[in-house]
C-alpha cells in the first residue's frame, strides 16, 4: 500500500506537470484534463508498478518495515524467478476471490515460494543470510527510488510556489526604497502617542502590553499544561482501557490544538470579546501554549528513567506516589526550560495575532503598514516597532538563557 501510494504521487505530480506546460505553452484557456475512462487505468497502472516494484527489488515500502525478499536458500532470487514472482503476482490478483479458497501458510504473502522467494522481516532472518558485498545506496532501488522522489517533490515545490529568482533581481529597486527607510527607523512615538485622540498608544507602551500578554499565556497556560501532560503520557496512563482512553483523548486534544494557528484562535477571541483587545490575544496564546507545553510535557514524562520508578513500585508505593516522588523529581527542570522557551516563542506570536484584533504592539505595527503612502515616514515608524520588537526578544532570550544554564 506504501509502495502503491508513491507511485500515486508521481502519477499525480507527472500529470500536474503536463497541465502546467499544457497552460503555459500550448492552451491558456482550458485545462488539460483525464476522460473518465482514463482514471482506472492510471489506478491499475500505479498498481502494476508497485507490484513490478516489489518483485524486481527492496521498495520504500519493504525497507520501512524492516522487510526482505529471499528464497530458500538466504539469498535473493534470481532474475528469471523475479519475473515468475511478478506474473504469478498478477495471476492471482485477477484470479481473486478464487484464490483465497486455497489454504496457504500463516505468515506468508499469497505469492510467496520456494522458488519466487518469500518477504520475511529482516531482524529474524538477518543470522542466517549468505554474507555478500554491500551495494552502494546509488545502485539500490530504493536509493535511486528516494532520490527520485526527493528530486519530483522539489521540483513540484518550485513550480506550486512559483519561485522566480529572476523576478528578486528584476524588481530590486522597489524593495531597496523599503529596506532603506526601514534602516532609517523614526523613534517619533517611543513614548509619546500616535494620535491625540488617545486610539492608539506608544511603541512603549504596546510593547509591554505584549509581554505582559505573553506572561499570562505562559504562566496560566503552563500552570494548565503540567497535570494535562501525565494525561498523555503512556507510561503513566497505559496500564487499564480507562487510562488508554484518557491518554487517547489528552493527546487527540493537544494535536488538535496545536495544528490550529494561534491567528485562527485569536480571530474567535477577538470576535467573542473585543476587537483590538489585548484579552482576546492573551487567551489565543494561552490556548496554543496549553497544547505545546501539554505536547513537550507529555514527551518529557514518558522519557524519565523508569528504573527508579520500578524500584519505587516494588517497595509497594503507589502509582500517585510513584508520580510525585519518582517522575516529578526528574522532569522539573525540563518544564521550567520549555516554559521559559515558550515565552520567548509567545512575544513573537503576539506580534501577528494582531493582525486579527489580539491588541499588543502588532496594533500599531500594522497601523503604520496600513498608513505606507499616506504618512511620510510610515516606513521608518514600522523599523523603529521592528527595532524595539528585537531589542526586547534578544533581552529576555538572554534571561531566559541564563536561568535555564542555573536550572541546568
Amino acid at each position: 500500500m506504501l509502495d502503491w501510494i508513491t507511485w500515486g504521487y508521481i502519477a499525480y505530480g507527472t500529470m500536474y506537470l503536463l497541465n502546467r506546460y499544457w497552460w503555459r505553452y500550448i492552451d491558456f484557456y482550458n485545462k488539460l484534463t483525464l476522460p473518465t475512462w482514463a482514471w482506472p487505468v492510471v489506478i491499475i497502472a500505479t498498481l502494476e508498478l508497485a507490484i513490478l516494484s516489489h518483485a524486481f527489488g527492496r521498495t520504500i515500502g519493504m525497507a520501512a518495515f524492516h522487510l526482505i525478499l529471499i528464497d530458500e536458500t538466504g539469498k535473493a532470487p534470481s532474475l528469471g524467478n523475479r519475473l515468475r514472482r511478478f506474473l504469478e503476482m498478477n495471476a492471482k490478483l485477477l484470479l481473486q476471490p478464487l484464490v483465497l479458497l486455497k489454504r496457504f501458510p500463516v505468515g506468508r504473502l499469497l505469492h510467496d515460494s520456494k522458488v519466487t522467494g518469500a518477504v520475511v522481516p529482516y531482524d529474524v532472518v538477518k543470522d542466517s543470510l549468505v554474507e555478500t558485498k554491500p551495494t552502494p545506496w546509488f545502485r539500490t532501488y530504493r536509493g535511486l527510488f528516494g532520490f527520485g522522489l526527493l528530486a519530483l517533490t522539489f521540483w513540484l515545490g518550485i513550480m506550486i510556489t512559483t519561485i522566480n529568482l529572476r523576478m528578486l533581481i528584476d524588481r530590486w529597486p522597489k524593495a531597496e526604497r523599503i529596506w532603506g527607510e526601514l534602516f532609517r527607523p523614526n523613534f517619533r512615538y517611543l513614548f509619546q502617542d500616535v494620535n491625540s485622540k488617545g486610539h492608539l498608544f506608544s511603541i512603549t507602551y504596546h510593547m509591554i502590553e505584549t509581554i505582559f500578554m505573553a506572561l499570562f499565556a505562559t504562566v496560566i497556560g503552563a500552570i494548565v499544561a503540567f497535570p494535562m501532560s501525565f494525561l498523555g503520557a503512556r507510561n503513566i496512563m497505559g496500564f487499564s482501557p480507562i487510562g488508554w482512553a484518557i491518554y487517547t483523548a489528552t493527546r487527540f486534544f493537544f494535536n488538535a490544538v496545536r495544528s490550529i494557528e494561534s491567528i485562527l484562535i485569536a480571530l474567535i477571541f477577538a470576535v467573542w470579546v473585543y476587537f483590538g483587545s489585548p484579552f482576546a490575544g492573551a487567551m489565543a496564546l494561552f490556548i496554543h501554549t496549553v497544547a505545546a507545553l501539554g505536547k513537550l510535557f507529555s514527551e518529557q514524562v514518558e522519557a524519565v528513567d523508569a528504573g527508579p520508578l520500578e524500584a519505587m513500585a516494588a517497595t509497594g508505593a503507589r502509582r500517585w506516589q510513584v508520580v510525585i516522588y519518582g517522575v516529578i523529581p526528574q522532569i522539573v527542570p525540563s518544564f521550567l526550560a520549555f516554559t521559559l522557551y515558550r515565552w520567548d516563542i509567545n512575544i513573537r506570536m503576539a506580534t501577528i495575532i494582531a493582525l486579527v484584533g489580539g491588541g499588543g504592539i502588532g496594533t500599531l505595527l500594522f497601523y503604520f503598514k496600513n498608513e505606507v503612502g499616506r504618512l511620510p515616514d510610515a516606513w521608518g515608524q514600522v523599523g523603529a516597532i521592528v527595532i524595539v520588537m528585537v531589542g526586547v526578544v534578544w533581552i529576555l532570550d538572554y534571561i531566559s538563557g541564563r536561568i535555564r544554564e542555573k536550572i541546568g
